[in-house]
């Protein structure tokens, strides 16, 4: 019995990590539900927020990304806007963060996005 649990665990974790092709499945972007940040003084995020129509312009022009991608090659900033949206007909919350990088979270996959040039600038 512990040995079939073992396989339908590793089952539904390979499916958690399937690749999706964003381009062709772009996350609908629904409501933005809050804006916060990873413990930064009020000021550093205060002039980091989205528009409905700017979270759907980032990830219809951000690229998949693994975790060592956003490592690598990105700044993970601690300011964030979080929202709702559907993918596939599916309901998933969204997190954008300053730096360019962003996720879409799902009951059944997780998607990492990045894009140096996805963002408004802000003033």
């Amino acid at each position: 019995m512990v040995k079939i649990l073992s396989i339908f665990s590793f089952v539904v974790f390979l499916a958690a990590c399937t690749d999706v092709d964003t381009k062709e499945n772009v996350i609908s972007v629904g409501n933005i539900v809050n804006t916060g940040n990873d413990g930064a003084t009020s000021e550093f995020c205060s002039d980091f927020s989205l528009t409905k129509e700017q979270a759907q312009d980032f990830f219809k022009n951000a690229e998949q990304v693994t975790a060592r991608d956003i490592h690598d090659n990105y700044s993970f900033l601690p300011c964030f806007v979080t929202g709702e949206g559907y993918l596939n007909e599916q309901k998933c919350e969204w997190k954008i963060r300053a730096g360019g990088t962003g996720s879409i979270e799902c009951e059944d996959i997780s998607i990492l996005m990045a894009c140096e040039d996805c963002l408004p600038i802000q003033e």
